[in-house]
């Protein structure tokens, strides 16, 4: 399942809260958009690794990371933390999917 079909395209737009740093435009890229699993996981990794505070965007690569993940528990993890810090009803309903699936 892609998250990212279902998430607006003027929330990739908002500002995201993360500490600048080599790469971040190609991760930023790569998690929101990106077609292969193990690339979508490190870049949205990365972007949570250097986020200076947890709010909803940041609450969306836990989602992307968990919607592309291959291990149940780290995908249930996730799923809990991007349903956690969800403002958008879209996302909390496919976390809560995600959540449903993976754990």
């Amino acid at each position: 399942m892609r998250l990212l079909r279902f998430v607006p395209v003027w929330m990739l737009l908002v500002s995201v809260q993360a500490v600048a740093y080599d790469g971040f435009d190609a991760d930023f890229s790569t998690c929101t958009q990106g077609n292969d699993s193990g690339a979508v996981v490190a870049a949205c990794s990365r972007l949570i690794d250097n986020a200076a505070a947890e709010n909803a965007i940041t609450g969306m690569f836990y989602g992307l990371r968990a919607a592309n993940g291959s291990d149940a528990a780290q995908n249930c993890a996730d799923a809990k933390k991007s349903l956690a810090l969800a403002d958008d009803a879209a996302i909390k309903t496919l976390s809560q999917q995600l959540i449903d699936s993976n754990c």
